[in-house]
């Protein structure tokens, strides 16, 4: 392909992502370009890596594009231009060169894209919100929180997260996989903060690695792997992952609990659940039970030690791996999942037993999704109490916690100081039934 037809096929991908057909408004942007690319097989590895390149840096550039526009609406074809313009810094000659007109190529640039890309070029000092590649009204959101920190807070956002993984240590110790990878000519190296990570510096396709097909390694971010350990499950424990998703971290507690034990693994989505039994099979976990239920099922009253509620959310702390997803989420939405986590963290209490720990656990760096959940819930659960999350790291992860992490009695995590996904992580002891 030429430049300039992959700029075209960008575009036609851009446009896909912000205008959807009806009924694909949710579709992943990483699906959408999955999608383009599987259809036209005359699109060659390099071919998709430049056209992908540039996609993820447009999304990821909205923000300072929406605000040196003064907000007006932008196509897939404005917001290639912009990030050509600013994100790339390409001139006025160089942007000809793309948008020429060519065979399979975009049309050349009208006045209005060109004034476009000229103030993208000249903008200077964009507001927390442009910077951080989400809505103003969501950046007044986090700004009690990534305000504090200054302007890497905002930044980091928009930038590209961490490919990591979990060492499985029911089947392999990471230093036994570093050297493994390396042997694949893949780079990596070992995550700082948890002891069980594995951070991928190049490119790999993880499909295709042993290590992962034979179940040594997990996909699983840094700060999903810290949130598994905190929730503090031992050999021989009963613990209940009430909204366990595709797993990930019910693999986690199983491999802490050395498949000593039992996990039931909870999820009112079947499909969502469906890939945990061959997750498990592959990792050597056998004391997971997968289990449907109804919204509201308390499963089994009492009989856990520990409860891991990991919440639906926003997913704002992986909005780097999906710079999409802060222009889909509306006000409704927004309040709709805090409604939702509380009832959802209201419903699990009951399976805990007393002495045992309720865990709460979003991807997200909102408080009115973290702290103001947590304490809604004790104020309306007294037998409930909080520990001090950041006292229970050293015991799981064998170093103190960061400073900036600790956030009152819970652990929040943020990408600029932790460099993981946005976590927040509170831990209540049920102290009398």
């Amino acid at each position: 392909m030429t430049p300039g037809g992959r700029v075209q096929a960008a575009i036609e991908i851009l446009d896909a992502i912000l205008s959807p057909p009806a009924g694909r408004e949710r579709t992943p942007a990483h699906a959408v370009v999955a999608g383009y690319t599987r259809k036209r097989r005359y699109i060659g590895s390099k071919d998709r890596r430049a056209i992908t390149g540039l996609v993820w840096q447009a999304l990821r550039y909205r923000g300072r594009a929406l605000w040196a526009n003064g907000q007006e609406r932008l196509s897939g074809r404005d917001l290639a231009v912009a990030a050509l313009a600013g994100a790339s810094g390409l001139s006025e000659a160089e942007m000809d060169g793309l948008f020429g007109g060519s065979a399979y190529g975009p049309q050349g640039l009208n006045a209005s894209e060109r004034a476009l890309a000229d103030a993208v070029r000249a903008a200077s000092g964009p507001p927390p919100w442009a910077v951080a590649n989400m809505p103003d009204w969501l950046a007044a959101e986090a700004e009690p929180v990534l305000g504090t920190f200054g302007p890497a807070g905002w930044r980091v956002l928009a930038e590209e997260a961490p490919a990591t993984m979990r060492v499985n240590t029911l089947k392999a110790a990471r230093e036994a996989c570093l050297a493994a990878l390396r042997n694949a000519g893949v780079d990596a190296a070992p995550t700082v903060l948890s002891p069980l990570g594995i951070r991928l510096l190049s490119r790999a396709n993880l499909a295709q690695l042993a290590e992962v097909r034979e179940g040594w390694l997990e996909s699983q971010d840094e700060g999903s792997q810290i949130a598994a350990a905190l929730v503090a499950a031992g050999p021989g424990m009963q613990v209940l992952d009430y909204c366990a998703g595709g797993g990930g971290k019910a693999l986690a507690l199983a491999a802490a609990m050395t498949n000593g034990g039992r996990i039931v693994a909870t999820d009112t989505d079947p499909d969502r659940l469906a890939p945990l039994s061959r997750r498990a099979r592959r990792a050597g976990a056998t004391i997971i039970e997968t289990r449907t239920i109804e919204p509201g099922d308390p499963v089994e009253a009492g009989g856990f030690d520990r409860v891991l509620v990991d919440a639906p959310c926003s997913g704002s702390g992986a909005w780097r791996r999906q710079p999409e997803a802060p222009w889909r989420l509306d006000r409704a939405r927004y309040d709709a999942l805090q409604a939702v986590q509380i009832d959802i963290l209201t419903a699990a209490a009951p399976a805990v037993a007393r002495g045992g720990r309720l865990v709460y656990v979003t991807c997200s760096i909102f408080p009115a999704e973290n702290d103001a959940v947590v304490g809604r819930f004790l104020r309306s659960n007294p037998a409930f109490a909080p520990l001090a999350a950041g006292d229970i790291w050293p015991a799981v992860l064998d170093a103190a916690a960061p400073a900036a992490a600790i956030a009152g009695n819970a652990v929040r995590l943020l990408p600029h100081f932790a460099s993981t996904d946005g976590f927040f992580v509170a831990v209540m002891e049920r102290t009398r039934q």
